[in-house]
């Protein structure tokens, strides 16, 4: 099945948001994965799948807005040629995660 790979055992409940369509609810969950491993992905359910370090995703958290709207993506990617990723905006549960993700590894950064 299309996936990655993942430690069963880092496997942690993040959170919850209503999704409006059809009367559902979108459920987060964290857990380590292996970056060597290929990624396969459903391509049913998504564009594309790429693994980034942190210095890319902490360059994407400065642009603000409603980026997942094609329109405003692409003014923002005219507007940032140089970003190689653009992230949900905030009070999103996946922009929680991408947040969670950056302050942990920051913190970890400045343990070693």
């Amino acid at each position: 099945p299309p996936g990655v790979r993942i430690d069963e055992s880092s496997l942690r409940y993040v959170g919850s948001q209503p999704w409006p369509y059809p009367q559902s609810s979108m459920i987060a969950f964290r857990a380590t994965a292996d970056h060597t491993a290929p990624l396969d992905i459903d391509n049913d359910e998504l564009e594309a799948a790429a693994w980034f370090d942190r210095d890319v995703v902490l360059r994407a958290t400065a642009v603000e807005g409603p980026v997942m709207d094609p329109a405003a993506a692409a003014e923002t990617r005219r507007e940032h040629p140089d970003l190689e990723l653009l992230i949900p905006p905030r009070g999103v549960i996946a922009r929680t995660l991408i947040e969670t993700w950056l302050a942990e590894t920051a913190i970890a950064d400045t343990v070693v």
